[in-house]
């Protein structure tokens, strides 16, 4: 409960205290609070824009499906679709990495500890 409610609030995924987002679409290198390093490797967050992907789909479809009932025209069905892709752009961005940063933390567990010696 206390991951799901850091995931929510878009918290570091190994303190589930510290911010990990600075500005709508910057990420904070490593947590203010722990010091971890969020981006583990090179293209840590590549596997994250399949989350991304399938979320914008999950999102999207209902309001293709409802503006094809409705029968609107193609302007308006294409202007409706770019509006709504545009405002949930950042949405989608900032949960798609911080679902993929806590199931990694889920299945392969760091402590802060760890990463200050590396670090």
């Amino acid at each position: 409960m206390k991951r799901l409610w850091a995931l929510l609030r878009q918290r570091c995924p190994v303190c589930l205290q510290g911010q990990v987002f600075m500005s709508l679409f910057g990420m904070h290198t490593h947590c203010p609070v722990c010091g971890v390093k969020y981006e583990r490797e090179t293209g840590y967050f590549l596997s994250s824009m399949f989350i991304g992907y399938a979320a914008g789909f999950l999102m999207l479809a209902p309001t293709a499906v409802l503006l094809y009932f409705l029968d609107v025209s193609i302007p308006v069905f294409s202007l409706l679709i770019i509006l709504e892709t545009l405002i949930l752009t950042p949405l989608i961005f900032r949960y798609a990495r911080l679902i993929w940063m806590h199931a990694d933390q889920v299945l392969d567990p760091r402590k802060p500890e760890e990463q200050e010696k590396i670090v």
